[in-house]
This record gives structure tokens, C-alpha cells and sequence, in this order.
């Protein structure tokens, strides 16, 4: 992948002009409900609108609820051509992905989800080429994702203060969100996301880390009793569509461009009227069963100098694990954060449609795939 000016009209027109390959169907793998709006609302629209602009010469088939790979087992399915695409986490494989897991490790640094979207993705795919370099090595190529809600504490029993927090078991899925963990006094717990329920619900597990939203997608709201409402950060970097290499190659020019100009619908709706909008709906539904406990002034506290020191150690665990200048990875990110943050209040305002057609000037039509 390299950079490139923008595509423009004149250069979609010359794409569509390519020869199209044969028909081919193509399987995209997840761990996540088949209910949920990351498939519902994002990719299966997107998936419809791509076999209809190419005559059916591009069918993809959503496989959900780790029907095909699991979260952990996710990268090195999709690498090695179990499924064609899929949703890749790099925080699943920071071995694999370490410079691209700075980028989710910087998850507490943002609280606007339309901000975080575009800023990560405009760091991975424009400012990070090792991060796009370790994809490819992998046989990976990264298209982009969404970014979920702000990850709050979902847990079994009332957790109202500080004290509350000490010592309970909780599943993270970051290596940001388990230094929390262990500021707050909690104990982090390496987990994939398809346990949480049993765990919880046999009491192997105290709190989720993760937006409300889950309280519906996975049915904690079964097992969960209490919601601490102070928003730990939101996570960014997620590879919702990330192709196999040799797949993503045998398409033709047209059919790549199809794709592509499916990506930012697919980020800006799946976060906005997916996630943003799920958890909404989703605490109206429980709140007559789950209490939500929304500020907590001594939690925020402790929060906010975690976060004001806590950058060193996201740079040295990334080093640590072979990222190479996460520095300035994550400067570039705090950068972009900053910028989004902007273009979200001013150009965005919630809407879908209005992000993904930012996404599309800012992003998507400078970087050739």
C-alpha cells in the first residue's frame, strides 16, 4: 500500500473499466452475534450493494458467531485462507500486530467514537506504513473498521465506588484496559469475548470491560447487574474488514473499487447507528434491571491520572513487544484525535451519512489498496 492523491471521479470511472473477474464467492468470518449491528447494519447492506455493482461476480457471505474462526484464532484463519475476510482485532495478536496495537492501546485517550473512527484510521492507514507493512507480511491486507461506544464497567454486583472496584476479576481484552484494570485495584483477566456470559454467570468473573451495547449482543444483560457509567476510553484499530492478500488480489480493479467505496458506509454505520445507537436503545431496555450508575466524581478522578501517566507505559510495553517508534505512533494519533475531534463536532453531528462521506475525502480516496 502506498499513498496517492486523491482518486477522484476520473480514476473510479477508469477502475470500473477494468475486466472483471469470474464470479466468486467470498466467506467473511466473525466472532460477534449474527444480530449484531456490525452485520445487520454495516456489512450485510454493504456486501448486497457490492454483489449488485458487480453483476454477482463478488458474493460474500457473513459466517457469525465464530461459525468459521473464533476472535483469538481469527488473524491466522484469515491469513491462511480459512475464510477470505474477516474481523481481525489486532489486540487478539500483539505478537503478530505490534505497531498497530498502539493504536488500540491508546484507547483512553478519546471518548467521542466518531473522533476515535477516523483518527485511527487515518494514523494505520496514512501516518503508521510499518503498521500496514506487518498486515501484509502477514497476508493481511487492512481495509478499516469501526470503533464501538466507550468501554464501561459492566458487572455482576452494584459497583458504585472505588472500594467497590478492589480486587474484582475483569475481563479487558487490551493490554490499556488491563493497566486499568490494575490501577483501579482490579484484577485483569485474558478472555475472549464468546466466554464472558459463562464466566460471568458462573462467577469466574466479576465486570466485562465493553460498551452497553454488549449488555444486548452477547446477553450480559443477563448476568449483569450493575453498570459503572464513567467511560473508560474507546477502542480504535479494529480490522472489521481486513482481507486475505491472495483473495484481495485476485479481485479485479473494479471490484477492489467497489469495496472500497463500500468502506467508510460500513465505519460510519456501524458505529453511529449501530453502536451509538445501541446503547441508547440497549439501557433503555434494562434499565428497569440493570442499575446505571452514571458518575462517579472518584473514579473519574482516578481515571484522569491514570491517563495523565499512563503514556510512557503504553510506549515501553510496545516497544517491549517489537513495535518500532511507537512514539510516534501514538503522537500521531493524539494528533489526528485532536483534528477528528473537530471534524465531528462541525462536519459530522452524528450523522452517518456525513461521516462516511468525511471518511471517504479524508481517508479512502488517498490511499491506493
Amino acid at each position: 500500500m502506498k499513498i496517492i492523491g486523491r482518486i477522484g471521479t476520473a480514476a473510479a470511472a477508469a477502475a470500473l473499466a477494468a475486466a472483471p473477474a469470474l464470479a466468486e464467492d467470498y466467506n467473511y468470518a466473525t466472532f460477534v452475534p449474527p444480530q449484531a449491528a456490525n452485520n445487520v447494519i454495516a456489512l450485510q447492506p454493504a456486501f448486497d450493494a457490492i454483489a449488485e455493482e458487480t453483476g454477482g461476480d463478488v458474493a460474500i457471505e457473513i459466517f457469525a458467531g465464530g461459525q468459521l474462526l473464533g476472535g483469538a484464532d481469527m488473524l491466522a484463519g484469515v491469513r491462511d485462507g480459512i475464510a477470505d475476510l474477516g474481523f481481525v482485532i489486532p489486540v487478539y495478536a500483539p505478537s503478530d500486530l505490534p505497531n498497530s496495537v498502539v493504536i488500540s492501546d491508546m484507547m483512553p485517550y478519546g471518548a467521542d467514537p466518531v473522533a476515535v473512527a477516523g483518527a485511527s484510521l487515518e494514523t494505520l492507514l496514512m501516518d503508521c506504513p510499518q503498521c500496514v507493512q506487518e498486515f501484509s507480511d502477514n497476508n493481511l491486507v487492512f481495509l478499516g473498521g469501526h470503533v464501538p461506544t466507550p468501554y464501561r464497567l459492566l458487572c455482576r454486583e452494584e459497583v458504585a465506588s472505588l472500594d467497590d472496584v478492589q480486587g474484582l476479576r475483569m475481563r479487558g481484552g487490551s493490554g490499556a484496559m488491563s493497566r486499568i484494570a490494575q490501577a483501579l485495584g482490579g484484577t485483569p483477566v485474558n478472555m475472549g469475548a464468546g466466554d464472558m456470559y459463562e464466566a460471568l454467570e458462573r462467577g469466574q468473573l466479576d465486570c466485562v470491560v465493553g460498551p452497553i451495547a454488549w449488555l444486548r449482543q452477547y446477553s450480559l444483560g443477563e448476568v449483569v447487574g450493575s453498570v459503572l457509567g464513567e467511560p473508560l476510553g474507546v477502542l480504535g484499530g479494529l480490522g472489521l474488514v481486513t482481507w486475505n492478500m491472495d483473495s484481495w488480489n485476485a479481485l479485479s480493479d473494479e471490484q477492489k473499487q467497489a469495496m472500497l467505496r463500500e468502506m467508510p458506509g460500513i465505519v460510519a454505520r456501524a458505529t453511529i447507528d449501530g453502536y451509538i445507537a445501541d446503547d441508547e436503545a440497549v439501557r433503555a431496555e434494562y434499565e428497569g434491571s440493570v442499575g446505571f450508575n452514571d458518575s462517579v466524581p472518584e473514579i473519574r478522578t482516578a481515571l484522569d491520572q491514570i491517563n495523565a501517566e499512563g503514556l510512557p507505559d503504553i510506549i515501553a510495553a510496545a516497544t517491549e513487544r517489537g513495535a518500532t517508534d511507537a512514539q510516534a505512533i501514538a503522537d500521531a494519533y493524539l494528533e489526528n484525535l485532536a483534528r477528528w475531534q473537530q471534524i465531528s463536532a462541525e462536519r459530522v453531528q452524528r450523522s452517518s451519512d456525513a461521516l462516511a462521506e468525511v471518511l471517504w475525502e479524508e481517508i479512502y480516496s488517498q490511499v491506493d489498496f
